[in-house]
């Protein structure tokens, strides 16, 4: 599924199957924690962003900042999360340079994750 995920519809498309794929897909990609963790980090940067600086960010948060668990997420990283997030358009990923940007749809993913917050 390389093709850029559609994050916004107009009225005239409201409950048409393309919506729902859109939805369903903005909920597959943010089903996972270290995902979540992505766009929102990204979402607070400027420019582009290094995965180790977004990789150093998912230990402290999920409370074990250990060199082995540090390893652990950079893997899944790169060999998981980030080319999923970029094959939907959500993120510019340069897999050579290893830096990542947020872009438009991505951050269209905002509001979704806001209200996932919002207990």
């Amino acid at each position: 599924m390389n093709r850029p995920m559609p994050i916004t519809t107009d009225d005239s498309s409201s409950g048409s199957i393309d919506a729902e794929q859109a939805v369903s897909e903005v909920f597959r990609l943010l089903s996972n924690h270290r995902r979540r963790i992505a766009v929102q980090y990204l979402a607070t940067q400027t420019g582009t962003t290094s995965v180790s600086d977004l990789a150093d960010q998912i230990p402290l948060l999920e409370g074990e900042h250990t060199h082995g668990h540090y390893e652990r997420v950079c893997t899944s990283l790169v060999h998981a999360h980030l080319p999923m997030l970029a094959d939907s358009g959500a993120i510019e990923y340069d897999h050579d340079r290893e830096v990542l940007k947020l872009r438009d749809q991505g951050a269209g993913m905002l509001p979704y994750l806001e209200l996932a917050n919002a207990d």
